[in-house]
């Protein structure tokens, strides 16, 4: 059977998206896994990762696990020139949104 601990970048991203978007309360112990392979895995997320990542998290209040949003704000940095203005808008939302200060 898979776990968090598997998943793929994307598999992460599209999880917590999918999740937002149905409008489903996530367990709590689910979220922290997807947080946790999410941080570990975050040098691999592309753009549209990261802010899928970020906005889906925040759309469903999620408290800002702060080692987290740093792994993907890094990865941010890092492949700044390959994101798209939408995913600039929902990462920029999403932290925002979680009340995350620079």
């Amino acid at each position: 059977a898979a776990s968090a601990a598997d998943f793929k970048p994307q598999e992460v991203a599209n999880t917590v998206w999918a999740l937002a978007t149905m409008g489903v309360e996530a367990d709590k112990r689910l979220l922290e896994a997807l947080s946790q392979r999410a941080t570990a895995s975050a040098a691999d997320f592309n753009p549209q990762d990261v802010a899928n990542t970020l906005w889906a998290l925040a759309t469903m209040g999620v408290e800002a696990d702060k080692r987290l949003v740093e792994a993907l704000s890094e990865r941010a940095a890092a492949s700044a020139a390959d994101f798209k203005p939408q995913e600039v808008a929902n990462m920029v939302w999403g932290v925002a949104t979680m009340g995350v200060e620079a």
